[in-house]
């Protein structure tokens, strides 16, 4: 019977067990899988006014959540929805906003559910983007709830803003619009990637 090399084996375990622990912190830190960017990292400019949308559109349903990294920094999470117009189109903007920049990555990343009146009825509602992958969901026969894939858009170089302003375009014969927006900050100083969430909805 061949003999086992323990110290082989002993090595080969111990470079599996570095890996899958590099892995997964790696995979802490990364946008989910089922979420695209909006534009390439770094190239858009803070929005003015960085904590908000006034002056830019009538905002209809605007939401603010704050949290605490643990170096005791505040990240906001802003989410802002204009009226439905005649055409089916709304105007939104989301953000992540940090008040230090003791951090390499902020993100904004977010998603629009639509709710349908009935199941007898659909509803849909898209986001479109200038370069990257739109986003379409419809409701059916049996869902009168349905939510597009996640968007996002990340700044790594400590900037203390991440934010993204557009559209949605809302067809059917819809009940209520929400936009989610989780704003996260993580790198740097920061140990543990720091998440919040807001949320804006209009009813019809």
């Amino acid at each position: 019977m061949k003999k086992l090399n323990f110290k082989k084996s002993m090595l080969v375990v111990s470079v599996l067990t570095f890996a899958l622990g590099t892995n997964s912190a790696f995979a802490a830190n990364q946008t989910q899988v089922n979420a695209t960017p909006a534009a390439i990292e770094n190239s858009l400019p803070s929005l003015s006014p960085i904590s908000g949308a006034e002056g830019v559109f009538t905002t209809f349903a605007s939401s603010s959540k704050t949290v605490k990294t643990d170096t005791k920094n505040t990240l906001t999470s802003n989410t802002w929805l204009g009226s439905v117009d005649s055409n089916g189109l709304a105007d939104y903007q989301v953000s992540a906003n940090y008040d230090a920049t003791d951090h390499k990555y902020i993100e904004t990343r977010w998603k629009a559910t639509i709710g349908a009146v009935s199941t007898t009825t659909t509803a849909s509602v898209s986001m479109n983007f200038p370069t990257g992958v739109n986003v379409t969901a419809t409701t059916t026969s049996t869902v009168t709830q349905a939510t597009t894939s996640e968007k996002y858009y990340q700044n790594t170089q400590s900037q203390q803003d991440s934010s993204y302003r557009s559209n949605v375009a809302i067809q059917g014969d819809w009940k209520y619009i929400t936009m989610t927006n989780v704003a996260s900050c993580w790198g740097g100083s920061i140990v543990k990637k720091a998440s919040i969430t807001s949320q804006a909805t209009q009813n019809k």
